[in-house]
């Protein structure tokens, strides 16, 4: 089968998303595809980084268009970066041959109509894989005016994209919810969660044996983390207002890992309060990730209130994989609580309520050796239970693509409905 990804980011960009694209792109290749992917030749958080116009990895086939290297520090400059992507991509797709699948992803926002279009004229099934629900989250931020004329034409080209496609996938419930009330079929929607950069660890991690510990001097401190790009949708005042009221207490460190628009507010605001218990730190590299994480004492997940039911925060995956306790800050009805739910050590605080952000970092701070191991068992059991990746594959191939073998792969352990569609 002759298999286009389209997506703005891919290999060797470090995106969590182009990383997970990868992911699929190579699971692809190994079950015998012809896979093609069309994205851009610059990087995502450097914009000066370019990549080869065209190169092969791991029998990917993968093509890369140029585009503005404006960045993000203004919405119109990545308007700009989008829209000379968008152009460059449809000019590639004009003289690209015809395939049996194009699955469009959501980097830029609409890139989806290309690949209705070109399945249109050439021929092909045209799936839509959505990390995100745009133009919603525009909307939602800002940016632009529902009720605008752009908004108006935004909105239209996304409903002929769901409605034309043969298929959607898409990350949690409350997405899927989102999609149907915009004209996608029920019957045509998968949901197909996230999985982690890494796989759980047989053993318990132990967290003086961390070489991403020790390189920072952490020590004995209680590491709490907040990991992965730091975006406009998801503010971070609350977490940052706890590691202000926690100043005076020199066990606990609160570790900023990523970029993104709002490492400058975490940079402003630790230098404004003059707080050392903030540290902040760059992306790590995929093969550093493991003990990265795994080293850390709690894992921070974040979701904005204006997006919720529009993004997936996918964070939460990596945080479960590593069996340490999670605080979450968010709207309880989200998609990290349905999965919270199920997990141990696991802790929910509304934007704006840093009390009980504190409170959970000292109830963590005092776990035991055994209740923290049996927190490690139980989160990494589940992660495999539910959202492994070749879990999240099986469905893909007996959902999206129709492959017959893949049932087979689910039956030992059906994803659970319970879970998929809680009540």
């Amino acid at each position: 089968m002759k298999i286009l990804l389209l997506n703005q980011t891919f290999y060797p960009d470090a995106l969590a998303t182009s990383q997970q694209l990868t992911d699929l792109a190579g699971y692809l290749v190994e079950q015998g595809n012809e896979v093609n992917v069309i994205a851009g030749r610059r990087g995502y958080e450097n914009r000066d980084r370019i990549f080869p116009s065209h190169e092969n990895y791991r029998g990917i086939n993968i093509f890369r268009v140029r585009s503005t290297g404006f960045g993000k520090q203004r919405f119109i400059l990545r308007i700009l970066d989008a829209m000379t992507f968008d152009l460059m991509l449809a000019l590639k797709l004009i003289f690209f041959p015809r395939q049996d699948v194009v699955i469009s992803f959501t980097s830029p926002p609409l890139i989806g109509i290309f690949g209705t279009l070109f399945c249109f004229f050439k021929g092909g099934r045209a799936v839509q894989w959505l990390m995100d629900i745009n133009p919603e989250v525009v909307f939602a931020v800002g940016y632009i005016k529902r009720k605008s004329l752009l908004g108006r034409v935004l909105n239209w080209v996304f409903e002929v994209t769901l409605k034309a496609s043969s298929h959607v996938v898409v990350l949690d419930r409350w997405m899927k919810q989102v999609a149907i009330e915009h004209g996608g079929a029920e019957e045509k929607i998968s949901i197909i969660h996230p999985w982690s950069l890494f796989e759980p660890s047989l053993e318990l991690p132990d967290p003086n044996k961390s070489i991403f510990r020790d390189k920072n001097g952490f020590k004995d401190k209680t590491v709490v983390m907040y990991s992965g790009n730091h975006s406009v949708v998801h503010p971070l005042y609350t977490l940052m207002d706890a590691a202000k009221k926690m100043k005076d207490d020199p066990s606990v460190l609160f570790v900023f890992v990523g970029g993104g628009l709002r490492s400058l507010e975490v940079k402003t605001f630790k230098e404004k309060e003059n707080l050392s218990n903030i540290v902040q730190l760059p992306l790590v590299p995929r093969e550093q990730l493991s003990d990265a994480l795994s080293s850390v004492d709690a894992h921070v997940v974040i979701m904005g209130e204006a997006v919720n039911g529009l993004v997936h925060t996918s964070k939460v995956y990596g945080a479960l994989v590593t069996g340490k306790p999670i605080i979450y800050i968010g709207p309880e009805k989200s998609h990290v609580m349905d999965l919270l739910r199920s997990c141990h050590q696991s802790y929910h605080a509304e934007h704006g309520d840093v009390q009980s952000v504190v409170t959970a970092i000292q109830k963590i701070k005092t776990l035991s050796f055994e209740a923290k191991a049996k927190t490690s068992r139980e989160n990494r059991s589940f992660y495999t239970r539910q959202f492994s990746k070749n879990r999240c594959f099986a469905v893909f191939l007996e959902e999206v693509l129709k492959t017959p073998q893949a049932k087979e792969a689910l039956e030992p352990q059906e994803l659970s409905e319970s879970f998929l569609h809680p009540s």
